[in-house]
């Protein structure tokens, strides 16, 4: 499924029967009819003629109707037979007999009726059960878009004169476009349909546009309806995405080649499995993407010097699947010559040097690479090729080591694969062995090809569950484990997702999987809000500021600024390509920036185990750079990579950001851009679900200074924020969302914050029965002793404590007050007391 590049200026349009007129292509559709039916009375009236050479002529014919049945569907020249680059393509040659009849009617109709040319084909092409089914799974409803379809072809007017033959040619070639992407054989009706939404001008646009069908979902769509009602299911591999159809063929072990020159390998046997048997078995071979990989792989195995590779890459994103897609190839001489009869066997070094001491495992090794080259004809396979170095020890050589001189010598081809990690730790230090291999990244697909591969394992899904798969359900899949399921790779986590939802629907009784159940799987899985806001949670949103300030005293600029950031993200507004929002906290210490993103974790987040904290004081130098993002050599995970993979819906917060090193500092560019980081191992971190907010206390000594002459907030602001090109660069400062100088805490603020700390300790006592009351001179002390200019209100915990908390304790385990009891705190004297309070 590897797609081919064309020049589209070399597609051209050419048949005899569009030169026709409406009348001539009438004839010509009655003579091909009648002489059907004069092939079938001949071949009835010769075959059973007591004439001898009469029967051999049925015979003939026989064989000539049987070609004809067998080629049925086909056009002329397949496209896989077609070289792009040498000379020009005609579209008439490669469409399949059922587009070209819709071609060539709907051309008709719209002579005949004066009506809109591609209008008329969609109306002729929706009599395809496959395109109506790929529409149904879609979730179209195909009454209502029939009756629109109609409706445009009463207001549609015929093109100018000679403009439908090239809307045809147009159509036709989009057509073409997409038959190539979807490696069919010829133009097929579903192609012709996909090429209508991109080619079929204003009115089609619309249509499609109307009823929220893109042209690159339509593709897939309408290969879902193909794959279903085309009964395709038998073409697929036996074994896709963990889910089997029926029973297994089990192809015969075939070590020999057509020259007969191969030789047999029992020893290898014994610690391999050989794909290309597996792949001769229908059981294996299934690729879509890494058309890259593959290429760069085929074109080393080839050549004649070094010809070993080393697929690098994280556990599920298709390494395997390239392997064995090359076993397919093998099986079916969809290689150069050079690899033609090659077997691909896989080595399992696990079975290898299971209980095996030093001098066995090398015999092992050395039996082994002796089969190999009296066979001649193997390409040898080793998954997990960091374990070959992890065999080595002090005292005898590794199986590297045995290998290697091997290797070096091109004595046979070689595929290992690795994992990045694995690759920079063990393999990267040995050069010597680097050296001999073609080192071939392996990517993560994209989402439109992971699209497709679980269009293909829905059908098996289907097949294996009895619950329907609509379109939208595949799609919303691959969007939401893209952007959330992060730990895993397309298609691995869309189908891991796919499969979790349709357990989901089962055991709910469910007969149809639609994009809101893998919606509401998925926000199980990792705790974030995907689903639009209903009506409780719009009232929320609306309400946050509100909320927030329940818990947090003043500071309205900032409340008012984090409020906005999660109402745009919630209604789909947010910025693209960046995080939810990124936020610079400035102001003394003690004033509320970290309790404000505490808060705003517990409210939005779910928790405040939803904030991911880190003290910037603890990142200064250049050693913990590595600490932050990993190591190089992928020997230390960082903490910053590591905790958005873990919480990719979360709070990170920069406790003290002017004090990071600044290579640290110099990452958030990037971050703050694009939304994304990428780590030592070359894993894409996403930080489009997070929220960061950096604090600082830079210049809060301006802020208390320029307040205690008089000045207001406003004019504090602008000009701390223009002084913070003194502590960050001018273009990290410029790729915040905002930045909030928080301002100082007055007497009344403390009050409040009083207030809503003792709250808790109220609600506590209500539920043992004991009613606690403080008396306003009481919470002006706590007030006052909580409040220290130098960390603002961050003392006042440890005064509620000591004066509130403690001698209350005592007074509950010393009976002094009871279950029922009503207490005020109050203070005299220079004392705190709980008093009794009448009722």
């Amino acid at each position: 499924m590897q797609q081919r590049p064309f020049d589209p200026s070399s597609l051209y349009l050419d048949d005899p029967r569009l030169r026709m007129t409406v009348g001539g292509r009438m004839i010509v559709r009655i003579v091909d009819r009648v002489a059907y039916l004069v092939l079938a009375a001949a071949i009835f009236t010769f075959i059973f003629s007591k004439i001898h050479f009469l029967v051999w002529i049925g015979v003939f014919l026989l064989i000539f109707a049987a070609d004809l049945f067998m080629h049925r569907g086909q056009g002329d020249v397949p496209i896989s037979e077609i070289s792009f680059g040498e000379g020009r393509i005609n579209l008439a040659k490669v469409a399949s007999p059922a587009a070209f009849a819709a071609l060539e009617r709907a051309l008709d109709r719209s002579i005949i009726t004066r009506k809109d040319f591609p209008a008329e084909l969609a109306h002729r092409l929706l009599e395809s059960p496959v395109i109506v089914e790929g529409l149904r799974r879609l979730d179209v409803k195909i009454r209502d878009f029939k009756e629109k379809l109609e409706k445009i072809l009463e207001r549609s007017a015929q093109g100018e004169s000679g403009s439908i033959e090239r809307t045809a040619e147009t159509i036709l070639a989009a057509a073409f476009a997409q038959a190539v992407r979807a490696g069919h054989e010829f133009i097929l009706p579903t192609d012709l349909f996909s090429a209508l939404a991109k080619t079929g001008g204003d009115a089609m646009e619309m249509l499609f546009r109307e009823f929220s069908v893109e042209p690159g979902d339509l593709e897939r769509a309408l290969l879902f309806g193909s794959l279903v009602k085309r009964g395709w299911l038998r073409r697929l591999p036996r074994v896709l995405g963990g889910f089997g159809i029926g029973t297994h063929r089990v192809a015969k072990h075939r070590i020999m080649n057509r020259a007969w020159t191969a030789r047999p390998t029992p020893i290898l046997d014994r610690y391999a499995v050989d794909l290309t048997d597996m792949a001769r078995g229908g059981s294996t071979g299934f690729l879509v993407g890494h058309g890259a990989e593959y290429g760069r792989l085929i074109e080393t195995l080839a050549r004649p010097l070094n010809p070993n590779a080393i697929l690098i890459g994280e556990p599920g994103i298709g390494k395997e699947s390239i392997v064995h897609h090359l076993a397919l190839a093998l099986v079916n001489d969809n290689v150069p010559t050079g690899l033609f009869d090659r077997r691909l066997v896989e080595l399992h070094l696990a079975s290898l040097a299971a209980g095996a001491p030093p001098e066995e495992l090398e015999a092992r090794i050395k039996a082994i690479v002796e089969e190999i080259e009296d066979a001649g004809n193997v390409i040898l396979h080793i998954p997990d090729l960091h374990n070959l170095v992890r065999t080595s020890g002090t005292s005898y050589l590794s199986a590297a080591d045995a290998l290697m001189p091997v290797i070096m010598e091109n004595r046979f081809p070689v595929i290992g694969s690795t994992y990045p990690r694995e690759f920079k730790q063990l393999i990267e230090p040995r050069s010597d062995f680097v050296a001999i291999f073609e080192k071939i990244p392996v990517a993560e697909i994209t989402e439109e090809e992971a699209e497709r591969v679980l269009t293909y394992q829905s059908v098996l899904f289907e097949n294996e569950t009895d619950i329907e798969i609509s379109f939208g359900a595949i799609k919303r899949a691959v969007v939401l484990a893209k952007r959330y399921l992060r730990d895993k790779f397309l298609p691995s986590s869309a189908e891991e997702l796919m499969k979790s939802a349709l357990v989901d629907a089962e055991r709910r009784g469910e007969k149809v999987l639609g994009p809101e159940r893998i919606t509401a799987v998925a926000e199980g899985m990792v705790n974030v809000p995907m689903h639009e806001a209903d009506e409780d949670e719009a009232e929320k949103l609306l309400r946050m500021e509100e909320i927030v300030h329940e818990r947090l005293v003043d500071q309205e600029e900032a409340v008012k600024a984090v409020a906005d950031a999660i109402r745009e993200y919630r209604s789909g507004l947010a910025r693209k390509g960046g995080p939810i929002a990124s936020f610079l906290f400035v102001g003394p210490t003690g004033v509320g920036k970290t309790e404000l993103a505490k808060i705003l974790a517990d409210i939005q987040f779910g928790s405040e185990k939803m904030m991911v904290r880190f003290d910037m004081t603890e990142y200064q130098d250049k050693a913990s750079y590595a600490r932050f993002i990993g190591s190089p050599d992928g020997a230390m995970r960082g903490a910053l990579t590591d905790a958005v993979l873990a919480k990719p819906y979360s709070i990170i917060l920069l406790d003290e950001f002017e004090k990071a090193y600044p290579d640290i500092l110099d990452l958030f560019l990037q971050v703050f851009d694009d939304g994304r980081l990428t780590d030592s191992l070359n894993r894409v971190v996403d930080f489009t679900n997070t929220i960061v907010i950096a604090t600082s206390n830079a210049h809060s000594d301006i802020v208390n200074q320029a307040l205690s002459q008089g000045e207001s907030m406003d004019q504090i602001s602008e000009y701390v924020k223009a002084r913070l090109t003194d502590v960050y660069k001018p273009e990290l400062l410029n790729r915040f969302s905002k930045i909030i100088v928080f301002k100082n805490l007055g007497p009344e603020d403390l009050m409040k914050i009083v207030v809503m700390n003792l709250a808790e300790l109220v609600d506590t006592m209500k539920e043992k029965g004991i009613y606690l009351d403080f008396d306003p001179d009481a919470l002006r002390e706590i007030a006052k002793l909580g409040y220290d200019p130098a960390y603002g209100a961050r003392p006042l915990r440890r005064v509620i404590d000591e004066k509130v908390r403690a001698p209350l304790s005592r007074a509950i385990l010393g009976r002094n007050v009871l279950k029922g009891n009503r207490v005020k705190l109050v203070y005299v004297n220079g004392v705190f007391d709980f008093v009794p309070e009448q009722e």
